[in-house]
């Protein structure tokens, strides 16, 4: 892959595993030897062929039903690989479904209008699969990306939303230890017909106790309504439902952690849900999850929450 290339394609979306370069062992001026810190390479400096692993939370669609809903541990999701020749992707789904995108073959449907610094590719079957790199305070996180895949295949249609990047390997996963990170939230809402956008007023909170392997969040959901048609947010006051919390665990041997999400006195709707995600980057640097919550006919909400140390 091209540098160019690469700093184009934002990362984000169904996730994927980069390859970290590992500095090689060196002997220890008392003659025992030690292992120096791993080198992660950052997105924006990656190059050649690439595979990534994801974490995220998907549904599926069929002949107008509602929705089944699932979540997938980090590994466990969408994998994405990028073939530098002909500078296209490969999506492919925990079920074996497969996508191609291409910007060679890219056919945006008339009226289409770009998002700075997001990758968007449409493909023939009719598939639409986007790459982005959230910021934080306006800096581009380094090695986590985020992104979507809308798959249509024989009537139905699936979707995915994903974290990705440049994971934490197992040995350098911090073994003890607290950790706060600051944090940004995306996400789309719907109720009672409406979408709101969440990525503008909703808020949130996260932290790890690796010594525990457990990590809390807190997702404050607010957003104005959104127009699909105009692809335009509201000028109205942002509707509160108040927050939700969250509890889980780090994958044992690895930077993946999951866990559900609750109801709070201060919720405006009682709902439940989920989110998948994982530690990227030097020491779990960064960190990000895709999460859903779900109470019929009256909510649902999904999206992405990030962070840094």
């Amino acid at each position: 892959m091209r540098s160019f290339d690469m700093k184009r394609w934002f990362l984000a979306g169904s996730a994927m595993t980069l390859g970290l370069l590992l500095s090689g062992c060196g002997g220890g001026g008392d003659g025992v030897a030690s292992m120096p810190p791993p080198t992660y390479t950052k997105l924006a400096d990656l190059s050649g062929n690439q595979t990534f692993q994801s974490a995220g939370v998907g549904y599926k669609i069929s002949n107008g039903t509602l929705p089944s809903y699932s979540t997938q541990k980090f590994g466990a999701g969408v994998t994405i690989a990028y073939t530098a020749s002909t500078d296209s992707y490969t999506l492919t789904a925990p079920d074996g479904a497969t996508d191609t995108f291409s910007s060679s073959t890219n056919v945006p449907p008339p009226g289409f209008t770009p998002t700075p610094n997001v990758l968007t590719l449409f493909n023939s079957a009719g598939g639409t699969f986007s790459l982005s790199t959230p910021t934080l305070n306006g800096v581009a996180m380094s090695y986590l990306a985020m992104g979507s895949w809308d798959h249509l295949q024989n009537g139905a249609e699936s979707y995915y939303l994903a974290v990705s990047g440049v994971p934490t390997i197992a040995s350098d996963m911090p073994k003890s230890g607290t950790a706060n990170y600051q944090t940004a939230v995306h996400g789309v809402q719907i109720q009672a017909g409406a979408i709101y956008d969440l990525s503008t007023a909703s808020t949130a909170t996260f932290s790890a106790d690796f010594g525990a392997g457990t990590i809390a969040t807190t997702l404050h959901l607010a957003g104005s309504r959104y127009n699909p048609v105009t692809m335009t947010t509201g000028t109205e006051p942002p509707t509160d439902w108040g927050s939700y919390t969250g509890s889980g665990t780090i994958a044992s041997g690895g930077p993946g952690f999951s866990g559900t999400l609750t109801s709070t006195p201060s919720s405006s709707v009682s709902a439940s849900g989920e989110f998948a995600g994982a530690f990227f980057g030097p020491q779990a640097k960064e960190m990000g999850y895709t999460w859903l919550l779900n109470a019929p006919s009256i909510l649902r909400a999904q999206g992405v929450a990030v962070g840094t140390k």
